[in-house]
């Protein structure tokens, strides 16, 4: 079969691979100019960046085997090491709560605890609602903790306040699920290790794109292409073909694998797609991050892979210091800053990032303006699925009549709208491969609980 793939992020690139290796026709269009999407090392001016944290780990043996046996690959298995910094003070980071405890100011602490007893009765007498992360935060742990962290960390990640969020993001990514499972977790940690929790993982050495790199290489190698700028601008049913009009010509194909935004591919298929569908598909909203790079003539002392920042001061809401993933890179700290496309965050040029950025990263003891070497930016405008309350809603319209859809299969984070990991997109392109050649199924093989996509 003649096979087109939109995406050359992980689960697209491993559609691919499983398709080429079994001897299809296999075509992976990329409007960027190279591979891997978030999973990608930008190499551009001398510098050589991760878009953000990345650790590679996974419960399923078979997806980490097929990722050691990857061209180029060369694995180092790390020690997390992740923290908040919160009131001038750092926070292990996932919580623990003797952590908490002996590092919080006592009166917040106590606050704390009184605000956690308070809701508890409340709670028997006047239970909170459940759909908003507002509603389920408050309910489990507390007014003192939400309105310390949890609040004002969510609200400056997605740009919408908490109960504008749905209670999917809470359950799917608070692995502990009150402060009473918290303290329980300190004193007497699950003989289950949860995801979050997971205290080793693995990173490739030469940044975290080696593993599409290698993806790329096997499906070239068996024959497969990757077409890198170059955006679809039409997809239309041509009898039993696919006819993809791109900007310099065309392309027909039997089947379609998308891995691109779910409402993008929406828009392409136009009159294919009920206007319900269209209208649903345009309520789907991504949150786009903005990476200012600054590189350093001397290494941070700080032993942190990442750390989360919630506080107003900062403008950025996540840090990663590179050469704490692989110590042959040189010394630079990667800054995150959530914001939507051609917003104010989005429009901000790197010196006025960089001068903010000097003045968070002093206070915080990183670095000083005169360590400062030279500083680059990347912008990506789809980055996380924003599950705002009626996400799941809307996500279904589409999903339900993609799914009807002969010859075409939808996955991976922006292709199912689904806040998943590496190890779940790899999973996930192998098995729309699959069921492409019509031997198993995406929605059939995962669960689809909140339990499948914790993380942290």
């Amino acid at each position: 079969m003649e096979i087109v793939i939109f995406g050359a992020g992980l689960a697209g690139l491993s559609a691919a691979e499983e398709l080429a290796r079994r001897g299809h026709q296999v075509v992976v269009l990329e409007k960027e100019s190279s591979y891997g999407g978030l999973a990608a090392t930008v190499k551009r001016n001398g510098f050589e960046y991760d878009l953000g944290p990345h650790r590679f780990h996974t419960s399923n043996e078979s997806i980490l085997d097929f990722v050691k046996k990857l061209p180029g690959i060369d694995f180092l298995k790390l020690n997390r090491v992740s923290r908040i910094r919160l009131l001038d003070r750092y926070f292990d980071y996932p919580l623990a709560f003797s952590n908490v405890l002996s590092t919080m100011p006592p009166h917040k602490g106590i606050g704390m605890m009184i605000s956690f007893l308070w809701e508890s009765i409340r709670g028997l007498f006047a239970p909170r609602e459940q759909e908003s992360f507002e509603g389920w935060v408050l309910s489990r742990f507390g007014r003192g903790l939400y309105d310390l962290y949890l609040a004002p960390y969510n609200e400056k990640l997605w740009g919408i306040k908490p109960s504008e969020l749905s209670a999917d993001w809470a359950s799917q990514r608070i692995t502990v699920p009150s402060l009473a499972g918290l303290i329980k977790e300190t004193i007497k940690p699950s003989k289950e290790t949860v995801r979050s929790l997971v205290s080793t993982f693995h990173y490739p050495k030469g940044g975290i794109g080696e593993i599409c790199k290698g993806l790329v290489s096997r499906i070239t190698g068996n024959g497969g292409s990757v077409r890198f700028s170059t955006e679809p601008k039409t997809v239309i049913k041509q009898g039993n073909k696919w006819r993809i009009e791109l900007p310099d010509g065309f392309v027909l194909c039997d089947k379609i694998i998308n891995t691109i935004p779910v409402n993008k591919y929406t828009n392409l298929l136009g009159d294919i797609l009920p206007p319900e569908v269209h209208k649903a598909a345009s309520d789907l909203k991504f949150r786009g991050l903005v990476f200012l790079i600054v590189l350093l003539n001397s290494d941070v002392t700080s032993s942190d892979h990442w750390i989360y920042t919630s506080e107003d001061r900062y403008l950025f809401n996540r840090l990663s210091i590179s050469r704490n993933f692989d110590p042959n890179v040189g010394s630079q700290v990667v800054f995150e800053f959530s914001c939507q496309e051609n917003d104010k965050t989005w429009k901000m040029s790197k010196e006025e990032l960089l001068n903010s950025t000097i003045t968070g990263a002093e206070h915080l003891g990183l670095f000083s303006s005169d360590m400062v070497v030279d500083a680059d930016i990347s912008r990506t405008a789809f980055a996380y699925p924003i599950y705002d309350l009626k996400y799941a809603k809307n996500a279904m319209v589409v999903l339900d009549a993609l799914e009807k859809l002969p010859s075409s299969v939808t996955c991976g984070r922006q292709g199912l709208f689904r806040y998943n990991n590496m190890d779940h997109s790899i999973e996930m392109g192998k098995f729309a491969a699959l069921e492409i050649l019509g031997e198993a199924s995406v929605k059939e093989h995962f669960n689809w609980d909140e339990n499948t996509w914790t993380d942290g």
